[in-house]
C-alpha cells in the first residue's frame, strides 16, 4: 500500500512550516492507527505518504477504508492511496520489485479521497464489505496491462 496526501506540494510551497508540520500530523492521526488495527507495518515514508504492507489484501483494504473515513471526518484531508499485491524483496533495508512499483503507480494515479487496487487484491478481498468500480487499466511498458478497481463502501 502508498498512501500521499492529495495537494500537498502546493500546501507547502504556501504555507509555513508550522501549518505543513500540521498537515502532515493530521494525515498520521487518520493513517496511523487503521494500519495497526488490521495489523499493518510502515516500511517507510515517503515525505506526504508512506509505504505499508498487510497480513492479507482483505486487511489492506479494510484499513485503507479506515484510513479515508478518518481523513475526512479529522480535518477534510484527500488521500491518495493504491494497494496491490505480489511478489518483492528485500534489498538493503527497502522493500522492491515489480510488485512495489505497480502499487506505487496506482497510488500515483488515485484521485484524492479514493481507493484504487489491483486485480490480484479485488480478487483475494474476501469478506470485505466494499464494492469494486472497474477504472482504465495501468500499463506499464514491457508489462501486460494491469486491471485497477475503485473501492467504494
Amino acid at each position: 500500500m502508498f498512501t500521499d496526501i492529495e495537494g500537498f506540494t502546493v500546501f507547502a510551497a504556501s504555507r509555513d512550516e508550522r501549518a505543513t508540520m500540521g498537515l502532515l500530523r493530521r494525515h498520521d492521526v487518520a493513517v496511523l492507527p487503521a494500519i495497526r488495527r488490521h495489523g499493518g507495518r510502515i516500511l517507510k515514508r515517503l515525505g506526504d505518504g508512506l509505504m505499508a504492507t498487510f497480513p492479507s489484501p482483505a486487511d489492506a483494504i479494510a484499513a485503507a477504508l479506515a484510513m479515508q473515513h478518518a481523513a475526512t471526518r479529522r480535518g477534510g484531508l484527500r488521500l491518495r492511496i493504491g494497494v496491490h499485491a505480489g511478489a518483492a524483496r528485500w534489498r538493503e533495508g527497502d522493500l522492491v520489485g515489480h510488485d512495489v512499483n505497480l502499487a506505487s503507480r496506482i497510488a500515483d494515479r488515485a484521485p484524492g479521497g479514493q481507493i484504487l487496487v489491483s486485480e490480484a487484491v479485488r480478487a483475494a478481498a474476501q469478506g470485505i464489505r466494499a464494492r469494486f468500480r472497474r477504472t482504465r487499466p495501468l500499463v506499464v511498458r514491457g508489462r501486460d496491462p494491469t486491471a485497477v478497481f475503485r473501492v467504494e463502501r
